[in-house]
């Protein structure tokens, strides 16, 4: 452990080894460490132009910043934090100069604006994901329009479906979860930074300046709660949960359709696995880790409000132990959109065998209580026991669902006191799944209908995946205005 630059005023150089490895949050910073690299440079180009350090020293100081490598820092001797590993590196470079680097700024507004840009390159990669697993969804909706299958409630047959029409419902949802996540950029991309230990300093910097550097939209006004908030991460991990929620239950259908008891779809082999001892298998493991880390976003939810609820303002220790549960989740969530967005693209679907299980599953049985009623006028509750019984007879029977079934209906008709004659072609449409989807037309399950869906949703989808372009291109601009801020004062020594 390398000596603690902060402790030897206050505190004495002593330090325990086993205190400081407690504290110390050097394993997880990881993912922050070119943050802080950039805020440091960021905030010596606001310090100079506010007139506080000359051009020398500033360019010193940015000289060892620009050209200091993350990784390399990993490898170096630890410190408690990432914040003081900087820090120590450029005093070690840069000389006295680089004692200044910190003037006007604390660990604590610093790693709130470093977690909030590193999870904001996480949101933009976690919408990109989403959006292609969205647009294979949709484009799966097309190839399979036409492909029948019995739609389910309580997992048992219900109503006639198509699996496009499903694969449908679940880039809706996927599409809505993705908007939960660019509003909640709106709120975590913004800086934190000028707001010192808690309540500012005297060292007045263009608080405007540092936010436009680094690509945040504005600034958080109130130095309290700059430094203390962390409600940014409950809300974007409820938007991760929510799209894990979903992204398990599509994932669920794979493992369930592609069982040899459904066998709907066949996975591609790229994404499956065979047994280590049963050559025969082809296992859905994708789709089941898939499942198995939608509760990756759940826990890290839970953990994060329990370590902030009983808080007080301003900073507290117990905010470092809140983050690692963010990087988590959020490597949890992009690694499933990014398998799935394959697994889908990838799947192919056995069009006989859902025709044939809708048919089996009685699932026109809703349309011939109502038409039942439409043409005879046979009250719908006396008309849905009429196929109720139709439904036990054809069973009990081992008959097919059918026109066939015809003399059945009108038998079961008769004993609640209506006579009937039903037609045999009007029988066969209304029994007919395909046909009873295309009577659907008004839920967009067919026709024009169905094709406009598709087409309002793909638009939809490649438009958060161009804010996904465009949210990029930003952070690329601000990448850019501070590294030519910095390289101009470099420029002028």
């Amino acid at each position: 452990m390398a000596s603690d630059i902060y402790r030897e005023g206050r505190l004495g150089s002593r330090v325990l080894e086993d205190v400081i490895s407690y504290i110390s949050s050097y394993s997880d910073d990881v993912e922050i460490f070119d943050a802080i690299i950039r805020i440091n440079i960021a905030h010596m180009v606001a310090l100079h132009d506010a007139g506080y350090i000359g051009r020398d020293d500033a360019a010193a100081v940015l000289r060892t910043l620009l050209g200091m490598d993350s990784g390399a820092l990993r490898s170096m001797p630890r410190m408690e934090d990432a914040h003081m590993m900087v820090e120590a590196k450029v005093i070690e470079d840069a000389g006295r100069p680089g004692e200044n680097m910190n003037l006007g700024k604390s660990r604590n507004d610093q790693v709130a604006a470093a977690i909030r840009m590193r999870l904001r390159d996480y949101m933009i990669d976690i919408v990109g994901s989403g959006a292609k697993l969205g647009l294979n969804l949709i484009e799966k909706s097309r190839e399979f329009k036409d492909f029948v299958m019995p739609g389910f409630t309580h997992l048992q047959p219900a109503q006639p479906v198509t699996l496009g029409y499903v694969m449908l419902a679940h880039a809706e949802e996927i599409l809505r979860d993705l908007h939960r996540l660019v509003e909640a950029y709106n709120r975590v991309n913004l800086s934190p930074l000028g707001a010192a230990a808690m309540s500012g300093s005297t060292v007045r910097l263009n608080r405007y300046l540092l936010a436009n550097l680094l690509g945040f939209k504005d600034v958080l006004r109130n130095a309290v709660d700059a430094v203390s908030s962390r409600d940014y991460m409950v809300e974007v991990l409820a938007a991760m949960l929510s799209i894990s929620v979903e992204s398990s239950r599509l994932a669920e259908h794979l493992v369930l359709w592609s069982s040899q008891e459904f066998d709907y779809v066949d996975m591609p082999d790229e994404y499956t696995a065979t047994s280590s001892i049963m050559p025969n298998k082809k296992n859905p493991v994708v789709a089941e880790l898939a499942r198995a880390k939608a509760a990756s976003p759940l826990s890290s939810l839970v953990a994060v409000a329990t370590i902030l609820k009983s808080l007080p303002y301003s900073y507290n220790l117990d905010m470092q132990d809140a983050t690692p549960y963010l990087w988590a989740a959020s490597k949890d969530v992009l690694s499933t959109l990014n398998v799935l967005a394959g697994a889908v693209g990838g799947m192919r679907a056995d069009r006989d065998r859902m025709a044939e299980d809708a048919l089996a599953g009685f699932v026109t049985g809703s349309d011939l209580a109502e038409y039942l009623t439409l043409k005879f006028g046979v009250p719908f509750r006396t008309a849905h026991r009429i196929v109720g019984r139709v439904v036990r007879r054809a069973v009990d029977g081992g008959l097919s669902w059918g026109p066939g079934l015809r003399a059945h209906v009108e038998s079961c008709a008769a004993e609640e006191g209506y006579t009937i004659a039903v037609p045999e072609d009007e029988l066969s449409a209304v029994l007919d799944p395909a046909r009873a989807i295309a009577r659907r037309g008004h839920v967009g399950m067919s026709g024009d209908e169905y094709d406009m869906m598709v087409m309002d949703l793909e638009a939809k989808m490649r438009h958060t995946l161009s804010w996904r372009d465009v949210a990029m291109e930003e952070l690329k601009k601000s990448q850019s205005l501070l590294e030519e801020r910095a390289r101009a004062i470099i420029g002028g020594v």
